[in-house]
């Protein structure tokens, strides 16, 4: 231990020598030093000629190497990207609730559905001098055939003669009877089998009933989807249509009504508007209705209406703390001591390390999210105005027997500079270890963040240096601030600061006492319990409501669709170059199948399988032999039989009156170049799922039972040398697939990952601080910056509780904001402990000493800052800056002061450190050092009031400006 001080001091002593003469070189070159910072900001900004901004949701959350992304890539490698999905509900007008006594299944609202369709269907459109229609970029699944539409006209082959001419539809829609002589009952018009749960919402259809009979159909909703090709090509074709055609006669339709009342028809009414008043004016009972909808764009167009609305009161809240910084650096109403253009120069700091950061990410080749351009902003402001404040403070602080400006910033900066060193690097050690996680949003943000907290600090201790310099030079020739033209007639010291006074006078006293001690350690205690409530409660995910706009086309579309929809999102079971001719690989297919169609919770019967249809035309005995062509299909090689069985069409015999159709599931298999299958899908379909704790839950139980059979199916030849020596990952034999895995997946590990950068955090600001200080004063620091933190999640918990409807959740924007409290609550308490260990006294007169030197510039410089710009948050649009950043950033600031100010200096005055003499030597500034040896020489100790007699080639060697008039004097004394 005593080898350990010795090595601390001479550290320290190394440290703050380096310090002063940063300030001394700053302050007494401040042109040079700013016009170098200049270069290094310049230098370091060009990269922005490379800035690249990230918005695709998959490129924020799901990183490369995940299994889910691995998966995906192979399913969009074999079968192309998934579908552009647009979907249409009609439902009673403002009526989101199950209530199965509104049925919409009626011939009129059937009408509308067809004249929305038809609008739809026949709209062509313009697009760089090429003309095109909904049948150009929608899928279709069989070649030769149409769109791919879901809608309850199917039924009737989106014919409207025949729905109305049909006096039992309801019947018809049963299923039971044909309806058409050359088409299979209940199949749409290419071919492809009705699905009730994409048509019916909120229906009395259950497709996992094991009863023979259906029942005569209601429904509250009526829905239609198309599917649209999801490529390069199609897709600037596919945003025109859904903007031009899909949104524009959805909103039309809409527009018939004002509030429950069908407006009169009027001359100015579109082709669809008349058609539908038309309906209500013959069917005067209908219910009044509406459609919500969801287009492939709509999520992307409102992220961009959101930051453009979101932006102007970022930009307010951005200006009010910028203003604020400016007036609270100084000194108002003194013209002369106001320092507004310090603080300006401090917050062009703040600008500079940001785009110096994001210069070099851009650098090397690392996208900006926009999560990095809301959040870094914030954090290193914080950051930055907390360090301003200290530097211009602590020249405050220095004896007024110090004359020189240069001497007194260096001196000033030789005692705080430590302090301001351990906060950086405390912050970027915090951040940089989130830089290891698998979550690409994460890893931007930390990115930049912890190169941004580097830069700021030494910008900070150069060019603010050098500002408040030219400053102090203004103030010394009398010039008002910002108006250098104007002068004061003469020079009136400033007045001690109103915040500082009334911290000394108030806020010190009021922690001191035993009261406060008992309050705050029952609140801390609270605080704490609402924390482990949180690690339980929480829920993971986040409301997908909750992320756009309220009165938008889409979050009606969630409402409605939370509700009402019966059809969940459509998966697969994807297989890799499995031995279909072998008959364990068979048996275990057909054993797959089985099992997975048994999860009533997760999965909704049937599993569509070619491999059953395929197993029946292998059989030469069957009543279909003849008919479908498989007599002596054994002679011929596997390969050939799937190619014969593909080519068996919808509308032939044997599909009709056997369902043998192997058409349908020609896109469902993939052939190597050898002819042999590489890869095959099965669809089904997940059951609706009404929240995130469904989708996390069907993704998991999912995966867990068709990943227990791997290893139970035959390689192919290919396949066994293709996989032999890889990862499970990279060789899994069949995995499921659906969109939504791969967003959801990160939730198996949010919790791990928020766990993990905690702790090493908390690691990384335990050695930053025992650097500069001692190893129990760093785990009271770090100790401080987990309270705040773990508080901060059952603070949220708390909010939840008290107001509700949408809430905070375990999401990656979370483990953000938590990563963020880490950095910003190092700021509120390591100041404050480095302070407290350079005082001396009784425990209780250092906590004193400590608040009163370095509270009030933490109060000020990052509570009160923060606060003003946090506030005006409340009032942005967007409900996710009103969650994520207003209420977290909000209770982030409230425990920083809480702990760093008030449940730290409790702390340290019970269990405090004692003062030891190795630590107030490291803390010694050049100056004081000087004097210790003057007074070891036999010199008198230098103070205010006191002269150490020297000579005058002495005073000449060391003359400055400011001594000019001594050393006039002693030559006008001298001439006598």
């Amino acid at each position: 231990r005593r080898v350990h001080g010795i090595l601390q001091t001479e550290v320290m002593g190394i440290v703050n020598r380096f310090f002063y003469k940063v300030g001394y070189f700053s302050a007494s070159r401040p042109v040079l030093t700013i016009f170098i910072c200049v270069c290094v900001s310049i230098f370091g900004g060009l990269g922005l000629v490379n800035l690249k901004l990230v918005d695709d949701p998959q490129a924020l959350w799901v990183s490369e190497s995940s299994r889910g992304n691995r998966e995906q890539q192979y399913f969009k490698d074999k079968y192309g990207p998934f579908f552009r999905i647009e979907q249409v509900i009609l439902k009673k007008r403002g009526c989101n609730e199950r209530d199965r006594s509104i049925d919409l299944f009626k011939k009129p609202y059937l009408e509308m559905i067809y004249h929305i369709q038809a609008a739809m269907e026949s709209e062509t459109l313009q697009h760089k001098g090429q003309f095109f229609d909904l049948s150009d970029i929608c899928y279709k699944p069989i070649t030769g055939k149409g769109c791919l539409v879901t809608s309850p006209m199917e039924f009737w082959l989106m014919n409207i003669t025949d729905m109305w001419s049909d006096e039992d539809y309801k019947e018809t829609a049963r299923c039971i009877k044909p309806r058409y002589k050359d088409h299979n009952t209940c199949f749409d018009r290419i071919g492809v089998p009705v699905m009730y749960s994409a048509i019916f919402g909120n229906s009395n259809y259950d497709p996992n009933s094991n009863s023979c009979t259906v029942p005569l159909i209601n429904a509250t909703a009526l829905m239609i989807t198309y599917l649209v090709n999801n490529n390069k090509f199609t897709n600037p074709l596919a945003e025109l249509w859904e903007k031009e055609v899909f949104i524009k006669y959805l909103r039309e339709f809409n527009d018939v009504f004002d509030g429950d009342n069908v407006k009169p028809l009027l001359d100015g009414d579109t082709p669809l508007q008349k058609v539908i008043k038309q309906i209500y004016k013959k069917y005067p009972n209908l219910h009044p209705t509406e459609v919500n909808f969801m287009a492939e764009r709509a999520i992307p167009d409102d992220l961009n209406l959101q930051n453009s609305q979101n932006i102007g009161v970022v930009l307010i809240s951005y200006c009010l703390m910028f203003l604020y910084i400016s007036i609270a650096i100084g000194y108002v109403p003194s013209c002369l001591h106001s320092r507004f253009m310090v603080g300006l120069a401090g917050i062009l700091i703040v600008v500079s390390s940001l785009l110096i950061a994001m210069g070099i990410c851009s650098y090397c080749g690392m996208g900006m999210t926009m999560i990095s351009s809301e959040v870094v902003p914030f954090l290193i402001l914080a950051i930055g105005v907390d360090n301003m404040f200290i530097i211009v403070r602590s020249e405050r602080t220095i004896d007024s027997g110090v004359k020189d400006t240069v001497e007194r910033l260096a001196k000033g900066l030789s005692n705080v500079g430590p302090s301001i060193c351990t906060a950086a690097i405390c912050e970027f050690l915090a951040f940089f270890v989130g830089v290891m996680t698998d979550i690409p949003a994460l890893q931007s943000f930390c990115s930049v963040a912890a190169i941004a907290v580097i830069f700021d600090f030494f910008l900070q201790v150069t060019a603010f240096v050098a500002a408040v310099s030219l400053d102090n030079q203004r103030i010394q020739s009398l010039r008002y601030d910002v108006i250098l033209c104007l002068k004061a007639p003469e020079y009136k010291p400033p007045r001690k600061e109103f915040v500082k006074r009334a911290f000394e006078n108030y806020f010190t006293p009021m922690v001191l006492k035993k009261g406060c001690h008992y309050i705050a350690g029952v609140f801390a205690l609270i605080l704490f319990g609402f924390g482990i409530a949180a690690c339980v409660n929480l829920s993971l995910g986040i409301d997908q409501k909750a992320s756009v706009t309220t009165d938008s086309d889409i979050f009606k579309y969630f409402a409605a669709q939370e509700k009402l929809v019966d059809a969940g999102p459509p998966a697969y079971l994807v297989f890799r170059d499995v031995n279909y001719t072998h008959p364990e690989t068979t048996k275990n297919i057909f054993d797959l199948l089985d099992v997975l169609s048994a999860q009533s919770d997760t999965v909704q019967k049937p599993v569509f399988s070619w491999l059953k249809s395929f197993k029946m035309f292998q059989m030469e005995s069957g009543d279909w032999a003849k008919i479908c062509g498989t007599q002596g299909i054994s002679a011929y090689p596997f390969s050939e039989q799937m190619r014969r069985f593909a080519n068996i069409k919808i509308n032939s015999d044997c599909c009709l009156r056997y369902g043998i159709c192997g058409e349908q599931f020609t896109k469902d298999i993939v052939f190597d170049s050898s002819g042999e299958i590489e890869s095959t899908r099965f669809r089904f379909m997940h059951p609706p799922l009404r929240n995130q704790a469904d989708y996390i839950r069907d993704l998991q139980a999912t995966r867990y039972i068709v990943d227990k059979y791997h290893g139970k199916f035959k390689y192919t030849k290919e396949g066994e040398e293709k996989y032999r020596g890889k990862e499970i990952d990279e060789s899994r034999q069949v995995f499921a697939y659906s969109l939504f895995y791969v967003y959801f997946e990160q939730y198996y590990y949010i919790r791990g990952v928020l766990t993990q950068n905690i702790m090493l955090g908390l690691a990384a600001v335990v050695f930053a601080t025992q650097l500069i200080t001692t190893i129990v004063s760093a785990f009271f620091v770090a100790a401080t910056v987990f309270m705040v933190a773990f508080s901060l999640m059952g603070l949220c918990y708390f909010f939840n509780l008290i107001f509700g409807g949408f809430i905070i959740e375990y999401n990656a924007v979370f483990v953000v904001n938590i990563v963020m409290t880490l950095g910003l609550a190092v700021e509120f308490c390591v100041h404050l402990m480095i302070a407290f260990l350079r005082s001396r006294g009784t425990n209780m007169e250092r906590v004193k000493a400590a608040l009163n030197n370095m509270g009030s510039s933490i109060l000020v410089g990052i509570g009160s800052t923060k606060l003003i710009g946090v506030l005006i948050l409340a009032f942005a649009p967007s409900r996710i800056f009103r969650l994520y950043y207003f209420r977290m950033y909000f209770s982030i600031i409230l425990l920083g002061i809480f702990y760093g100010l008030i449940v730290l200096p409790i702390a340290l005055i019970y269990i405090g450190p004692e003062p030891k003499e190795d630590i107030g030597e490291a803390f010694k500034s050049p100056v004081e050092e000087d004097k210790e040896r003057l007074k070891l020489e036999g010199g008198q100790q230098l103070h205010s009031h006191t002269f150490i007699p020297v000579s005058y080639t002495h005073l000449r060697a060391h003359e400055t400006e400011a001594d000019l008039v001594c050393r006039l004097l002693l030559e006008k004394k001298k001439r006598r």
